[in-house]
C-alpha cells in the first residue's frame, strides 16, 4: 500500500494482521515481540564473533589458508557488511521488520550451507570466497537479523524502552557467552559441516516461523497505540504512520552532533574490545599473565556488566541519553589507561570495574537512544547507520592493535591511541548539551 501522507515512507510488508491480529491476543503484544525479538537476536549467533570463532580452526585445515590470511578474509568481510548495513536500515523502514528479519534468516542459513562445503583452494581463490563468504555471514547474521530485531522492539515501547531492550539484552549476553561451548559440542557430534547444517535447518524450520508468525513492524500497524491501548481507526483507509513528522530522517541525524554523541564510545568499545579479545593470549603475556589468567578477567567483567546494563537501560528512560553516553565515554579512558597493567590488583580491579561498566551503557545507547532522541519513523536508517559504524569499527580495532604493536612492540601504545575517539565523543556530549 502507498500512503499519501506527506513525509511519509513507502512500504510494502506482509500485512500485521496476518496470520492473527494482535488486538485479540489478550495483553500488550510489545511482550510478544521482546520474546520474539530476543529470539531472533540469540539467533544471529553464527554470524556473531562468538559463533564463527569455534570454527576457525577448522576452516584453516578445510580451506589451506593460515590463520593469518583468514583473518584478513574477515577484516575485509566484516568491514564491506558494515558499508551496506545503511542500506539494510532503509530496507526496515521500507518493508517492515518481519520481511528483513525473514530475508536474513534464510539468508544466513544459505550462507552457513555454503561454508559447510568449503574445501582445499589456492590463495587467490581461497582469499576471495571467505572473504565474499564473511562479508555475507557478518551481513545476514551480525548485521540484519539483529537490526531488524532490536529495531521492531524498540518500535513497540516508549516510556519503558530502555528498560525493556536491556533486559533483552541482558537474555542475548549470556547466549552470547554460552555459544562457543553449545557450537563446540555440535562440532565433536558430528563435525562441523554437520554443525553449519544442522544450523542452518534449525533457522529456516524454527527461527523462520517464528519470524513469519509472530514478528510485527509496530503498534500503530497492529491497530495499537505505543505501550498499550487501542489505536483510533483511519477514516482515509490510508495505513497508519510511524512516529511523527518531527521525527528525524537519517541525513537529519547523521549532521546532529548528539548522533556521534552516542555513536562515538559505542564504536570505540566495539573496535577495542573486539580488539582485546582478538589479541587476549599475547596481550596477557605482555603484561605477565598466563593465558589462563587472562581469559579469566572476562567473568567479573560479565558480572559488572549485567547489572550496569539494566541500570543504564533504567535511566535512559528518565535522563538523556547523552548523559549515557558520558558515562560511557569516561569508563572507557579509565578502561584504556589502566588494562596494561592488569598485574596490579588496583588497577586490574579499576579496569575490569571500567570495562563492565562501559559495556553495560552498550546496549541502551544502541536499543533506546536512537528513538528517545530522533523518532520512530526512520528508526531503521539511522539506527542501519550507527550499526555500520560499530561493525567497521569491529573490523578496524584487531588489524588496528596488531599494527601498533608491529610498530611500538606494545600493545600500551593501541589503547592510549584508542582514548581519542571515547574522548572526541565526550567532547561532542559538552557541544551538545550546550547547544540545546
Amino acid at each position: 500500500m502507498r500512503s499519501t501522507h506527506p513525509g511519509a515512507t513507502q512500504r510494502y510488508r506482509i500485512s500485521d494482521r496476518w496470520p492473527f491480529d494482535p488486538v485479540r491476543v489478550g495483553l500488550y503484544y510489545g511482550w510478544v515481540v521482546v520474546v520474539v525479538g530476543t529470539i531472533g537476536m540469540v539467533a544471529s549467533v553464527p554470524g556473531q564473533t562468538a559463533g564463527v570463532s569455534v570454527f576457525t580452526d577448522e576452516l584453516t585445515a578445510a580451506t589451506g589458508l593460515t590463520r593469518l590470511q583468514l583473518s584478513i578474509a574477515y577484516l575485509i568481510g566484516t568491514g564491506s557488511s558494515g558499508l551496506l548495513l545503511p542500506r539494510g536500515g532503509r530496507a526496515i523502514d521500507r518493508y517492515g521488520s518481519r520481511v528483513v528479519a525473514l530475508v536474513a534468516t534464510v539468508g544466513l542459513a544459505g550462507v552457513l550451507v555454503g561454508f559447510s562445503f568449503v574445501g582445499p583452494m589456492n590463495l587467490a581463490v581461497g582469499m576471495a570466497v571467505m572473504s565474499v563468504g564473511f562479508g555475507l555471514l557478518r551481513f545476514t547474521g551480525q548485521g540484519l537479523l539483529t537490526l531488524s530485531s532490536r529495531t521492531m522492539v524498540a518500535q513497540w515501547f516508549d516510556r519503558r524502552r530502555g528498560l525493556v531492550t536491556s533486559v533483552a539484552n541482558t537474555f542475548v549476553s549470556f547466549s552470547f557467552a554460552a555459544s562457543p561451548a553449545l557450537l563446540l559440542a555440535l562440532i565433536d557430534f558430528g563435525g562441523f559441516r554437520s554443525a553449519w547444517r544442522l544450523l542452518a535447518v534449525g533457522l529456516v524450520l524454527a527461527v523462520g516461523s517464528v519470524v513469519l508468525l509472530l514478528y510485527r513492524e509496530s503498534p500503530e500497524s497492529s491497530g495499537l497505540m505505543i505501550d498499550g491501548g487501542l489505536a483510533e481507526p483511519s477514516h482515509d483507509g490510508a495505513p497508519p504512520l510511524i512516529g511523527t513528522d518531527d521525527d528525524h530522517t537519517r541525513g537529519q541525524a547523521v549532521r546532529d552532533l548528539r548522533f556521534w554523541a552516542i555513536t562515538l564510545p559505542i564504536a570505540a568499545l566495539s573496535s577495542t574490545g573486539t580488539a582485546l579479545t582478538f589479541h587476549i593470549v599475547d596481550f596477557g603475556a605482555e603484561v605477565g599473565l598466563t593465558d589462563d589468567e587472562v581469559v579469566r578477567i572476562f567473568v567479573p567483567i560479565a558480572f559488572v556488566s549485567i547489572p550496569a546494563t539494566l541500570v543504564a537501560g533504567w535511566l535512559v528512560d528518565f535522563v538523556s541519553p547523552l548523559r549515557i553516553a558520558a558515562v560511557m565515554s569516561v569508563a572507557q579512558i579509565v578502561m584504556y589507561a589502566t588494562i596494561a597493567r592488569l598485574d596490579t590488583p588496583v588497577f586490574a580491579v579499576v579496569a575490569v570495574v571500567a570495562w563492565g561498566v562501559s559495556q553495560g551503557c552498550f546496549a541502551p545507547l544502541t536499543s533506546a537512544a536512537i528513538p528517545r532522541l530522533f523518532g520512530r519513523r526512520h528508526l531503521g536508517e539511522i539506527a542501519g547507520a550507527q550499526m555500520s559504524a560499530l561493525v567497521i569499527g569491529s573490523a578496524i580495532g584487531p588489524a588496528f592493535f596488531a599494527f601498533v604493536q608491529s610498530i611500538s612492540g606494545s600493545y600500551d601504545a593501541a589503547l592510549r591511541l584508542s582514548m581519542i575517539v571515547p574522548a572526541t565523543g565526550l567532547v561532542l556530549v559538552v557541544l551538545s548539551e550546550r547547544s540545546r
